[in-house]
C-alpha cells in the first residue's frame, strides 16, 4: 500500500498524541461530549484516514455543530474529503466536498437510569464528485434506549438501531445499522474510553458486515477534549480494512 500522499492527517495525529495525556485541569461538570443524550452547544472537528482493499485510502475531515432547540437536538456535519483511488496508471489523488448530514434528536422517556430517544437523520448528496457521496438523498429514523450505571457508576450503555432509506437519487437503499455504545467516564471526568461495535445490514444488495471502534479520550483545559479513535471493519462485505479517527471537541452548557 502506498503511503498516503498528503502529510497533513499525521501532522494532526502528532498534535493529539502529544496532547491526549495532558488534561490540564478537573471538571466539576462532564464537559466531555460522550452522554449521547446531553443536549448541549457542541463543536466538534475531526480527521479520519481510512484504508479499503489495494490502494485505495482516503481522509475525511468532518466538521459538526450540535445545537439544543427547545426540547431537539439538531446536529448538522459537513465534509471535505482527499481520496487516493487505484488505476491502471497508478495512484491519483482526488479531493472535493462530501456528503453532508443532519439530525433532530428527541428523549420522549427518561427516568432514573434509563431513558429513550428517538431520532430523525437526514442524508443530503452535496458532494462535489460521485466518488465523494451515495448520489442519494436518505432519511434515517432512529431509536435507542441509554442505561447509566449498568456496569458501575460511571458507565453508559446505549443500544440503538437505525433504518435508512432512499428517497430521492440514484440507486436504492434499504439499510439497518444496530449499535451498541459502551462508555466508562473516570470519576475525575478528565478522562473516557468507549467501545463500539456496529452492525450493518444492506437489504438491498443481500449484503452484511461489522465495524469495531474504540475511543480514548481526554479533557485539555476548559470545554476542550480531545480523542483517538481506532476502528476495523469486519466480514466479507466490509467496506474498509481500517482506519484512525482524531477528533476535537468544544462543548458549552
Amino acid at each position: 500500500m502506498k503511503p498516503y500522499s498528503s502529510v497533513s492527517f499525521w501532522t494532526v495525529l502528532a498534535l493529539f498524541v502529544v496532547a491526549l495525556p495532558t488534561a490540564l485541569i478537573a471538571q466539576e461538570e462532564d464537559q466531555s461530549g460522550t452522554n449521547p443524550i446531553a443536549f448541549t452547544f457542541d463543536f466538534r472537528m475531526y480527521a479520519e484516514a481510512k484504508s479499503s482493499e489495494g490502494d485505495n485510502s482516503s481522509e475525511t475531515y468532518t466538521f459538526e455543530h450540535r445545537v439544543p432547540i427547545g426540547k431537539v437536538q439538531l446536529r448538522m456535519r459537513n465534509r471535505i474529503v482527499n481520496s487516493t483511488v487505484a488505476t491502471p496508471g497508478g495512484p491519483v489523488s482526488i479531493s472535493g466536498f462530501g456528503d453532508s448530514d443532519a439530525r433532530l434528536l428527541y428523549v420522549p422517556h427518561m427516568k432514573g437510569k434509563f431513558a429513550v430517544a428517538t431520532g430523525l437523520e437526514g442524508f443530503f448528496d452535496t458532494a462535489s464528485q460521485p466518488a465523494f457521496g451515495s448520489g442519494q438523498t436518505m432519511l434515517g429514523p432512529q431509536v435507542f434506549g441509554v442505561f447509566f450505571g449498568l456496569f458501575g457508576p460511571q458507565t453508559l450503555v446505549a443500544p440503538a438501531y437505525q433504518y435508512v432509506f432512499d428517497i430521492a437519487g440514484e440507486g436504492d437503499t434499504s439499510r439497518s445499522l444496530v449499535d451498541i455504545f459502551m462508555l466508562y467516564l473516570a470519576p475525575s471526568k478528565k478522562y473516557w474510553a468507549m467501545l463500539n461495535p456496529q452492525f450493518i445490514f444492506d437489504h438491498e444488495n443481500n449484503r452484511e458486515w461489522s465495524q469495531i471502534d474504540v475511543e480514548v479520550g481526554a479533557m485539555m483545559f476548559g470545554p476542550i477534549s480531545n480523542y483517538v479513535r481506532p476502528s476495523v471493519g469486519v466480514g466479507n462485505d466490509r467496506t474498509y480494512n481500517w482506519s484512525l479517527e482524531l477528533g476535537l471537541k468544544f462543548i458549552w452548557r
